[in-house]
């Protein structure tokens, strides 16, 4: 054993034979050992009691007592010593079953050799110094684990706070986003509703338009039908035959009454009113749709309409099927400037259309239905009580808001 390992490294040798007690301690000292001696069980006690004592090398007979019995009871406090025991011949069966029992480390023959036992101590010194690390070793990871435990139940603790913040946050916001949402409802419900009836009165005081817009939808379900229209193109075409003249109202009464030809003056002022009425509707984004339907409805299939000289397909399918439901209603409506067309005047100037004006799917769409079901034209509910809320979400109950109310 290094020197530098033994320095400060403590024995307690035990012998009632004082010439073994010298001579061991000398020889022990030599080797670099703090070397204490006892007599006798007594006065290792007492050594025991002042002293930290890191090896233990006891004879089995001693005068007050038997080695075995002071090593079993040693190890019974607690104390960190490594126990050697010096015994003959005669009593090696009780060593060996000390050994086993493991309250002794090892157990040394008498007489002593001096090598083998210096061989055993230094043994037993860095087996103690093992025992020490490895009990620091297992505090230090006790303490790491203890560490680790409580910064594990901050983080749970301040996760489980963030969470319910989020959690609680999150409640708010979706009620206030769902406040908005009705309120936002609300707000476009009632311009419909207005610009509804602005259409509605624009109708009431022409007598021979009364009607146009439920007549215009008949037919835009007649034409539709045979397309094989989607639900939402019917919906948006609904509100198109509403809305589709709402434009109108910025075109003064003289120019819409004017029994005799326009000018070419007052017919620039006529084709302005798609403009008119994307611009009334645009504060509705609900309605992009129906919106865009209303301006290009006076579009024609050959590109020369109005506003925007838009041609064939570029022009949406419902556009060119309110363009000839419209024009279709016209011809069969007295007018100040002429009588009602019969429908099959009205429709065969629309199959003269053609490909020119008119979308020629739509007019066959309308031909073929007339044809085979007739016009069948009544008088329908007015169609905006199924259309008040077609924002992204319908506005809850009163129940519905007091319940979602966050606390």
């Amino acid at each position: 054993m290094p020197h530098s390992r033994s320095d400060s490294f403590k024995l307690l040798i035990i012998d009632d034979d004082h010439e073994i007690l010298t001579f061991l301690k000398d020889s022990f000292e030599a080797e670099g050992y703090i070397v204490y001696i006892a007599s006798n069980l007594k006065e290792a006690r007492k050594c025991l009691a002042r002293q930290e004592v890191h090896v233990v090398l006891s004879d089995q007979n001693l005068p007050d007592g038997k080695g075995i019995d002071f090593l079993v009871e040693l190890s019974g406090t607690g104390v960190d010593v490594i126990s050697i025991l010096m015994t003959g011949y005669a009593d090696l069966d009780t060593a060996l079953e000390a050994i086993n029992r493991g309250k002794v480390y090892k157990f040394v023959k008498k007489p002593l050799d001096l090598i083998f036992l210096k061989q055993t101590i230094r043994r037993a010194a860095e087996y103690h110094a093992l025992l020490i690390e490895k009990r620091h070793l297992a505090m230090e990871v006790l303490r790491h684990n203890q560490l680790l435990r409580h910064q594990s139940e901050v983080q749970q603790q301040s996760l489980e706070s963030a969470q319910t913040k989020i959690r609680k946050h999150t409640q708010k916001m979706r009620w206030q986003k769902k406040q908005i949402e009705t309120l936002y409802t609300e707000i476009q419900s009632a311009y419909l509703r207005t610009v509804t009836s602005l259409c509605a009165a624009i109708e009431a005081k022409d007598r021979y338009t009364r009607g146009h817009s439920d007549r215009v939808y008949h037919y835009c379900k007649l034409i539709g039908r045979r397309l094989g229209l989607k639900k939402t193109s019917f919906e948006a075409l609904k509100l198109a035959s509403i809305l589709h003249d709402i434009g109108k109202i910025g075109i003064p009464d003289k120019i819409l009454g004017k029994e005799s030809p326009l000018t070419d003056s007052e017919m620039h002022v006529i084709q302005e009113h798609p403009k008119l009425a994307e611009t009334i509707l645009a504060p509705l984004p609900f309605l992009d749709k129906t919106r865009q339907i209303v301006l290009h409805h006076h579009e024609r299939h050959d590109g020369k309409g109005y506003p925007d000289g838009l041609k064939g397909d570029d022009i949406s399918i419902e556009a060119r099927i309110l363009a000839v439901a419209d024009a279709y209603d016209a011809m069969r409506s007295r007018r100040p400037y002429r009588k009602a067309l019969t429908k099959r005047a009205a429709l065969a100037q629309l199959k003269a259309g053609a490909g020119k004006q008119f979308c020629p799917l739509s007019v066959s769409a309308l031909s073929l239905s007339l044809e085979q079901e007739g016009e069948g034209h009544q008088e329908e509910n007015h169609p905006l009580t199924d259309f008040l809320f077609l924002s992204p979400s319908s506005p809850p109950s009163k129940k519905e808001r007091k319940s979602s109310n966050p606390k």
